[in-house]
């Protein structure tokens, strides 16, 4: 049996659906930004500046950086809304223990304890994937 009650589970549901709301207005906005900014009219002046060229290079790289992060949250958030009606939501993938409810209402997307997520990221420092 489940250690959250349905009051928790409703707010973690709603924590949810506003967290999700605000990645996607936010994914909205890069995908805008990107269709506005033009790193092909630095890359194409006629100066040729390298300089010019390696900002145009790095902002197009953060930009997919960024999209890249967003989108793995939004998975890992539609992720979390189909585990939610599972009993074991908010079990510790990992030791099995309760993740509190103001954990997960926190981090809705939260498969760990604090210590057992601690522990991960001390493990695998620098890793980008099971982070959550």
């Amino acid at each position: 049996m489940s250690h959250l009650t349905k009051k928790d589970r409703l707010a973690i549901r709603a924590a949810l659906e506003a967290q999700r709301a605000q990645l996607l207005r936010g994914l909205k906005g890069v995908l805008e930004e990107n269709g506005q900014t033009r790193f092909a009219d630095v890359l194409g002046r006629s100066s040729g500046d390298s300089a010019d060229e390696a900002l145009a290079v790095t902002l197009g790289n953060l930009s997919a950086a960024r999209m890249d992060h967003e989108v793995r949250t939004l998975q890992a958030m539609e992720s979390a809304f189909k585990r939610l009606d599972d009993p074991e939501y908010g079990q510790c993938e990992d030791c099995g223990g309760n993740i509190p409810a103001a954990r997960l209402i926190a981090n809705p997307v939260a498969i760990r304890c604090v210590a057992c997520q601690e522990r991960f990221e001390h493990t695998h420092a620098g890793q980008t994937h099971g982070s959550m």
